[in-house]
């Protein structure tokens, strides 16, 4: 059981990775490294949720929306990762 666990766990760390990777790059796939030196542009992250998160209530598909999807769900399998006995 401890090995599902820390399956999970993992699973759940690459997913909000993912999801992260997925917020920081621009349309070519590069990171501006400068604006993200100190905060690790989590004023990006912030607003690119909100915007996936609005996007998901309405159901469209972009960027923002499968981005914030990967999120959810990493945090998700850290709560059952977390959860499990």
């Amino acid at each position: 059981m401890e090995n599902f666990k820390i399956a999970v766990l993992i699973a759940g760390s690459l997913f909000i990775l993912f999801g992260y990777l997925r917020f920081i790059t621009d349309d070519s796939g590069n990171v501006n490294l400068n604006n993200y030196r100190f905060t690790g542009g989590i004023l990006l992250i912030i607003s690119g949720m909100v915007d996936g998160t609005r996007d998901l209530v309405k159901r469209l598909r972009s960027k923002n929306s499968l981005s914030a999807i990967t999120i959810y769900l990493g945090i998700l399998l850290f709560y059952i990762g977390f959860s499990i006995q």
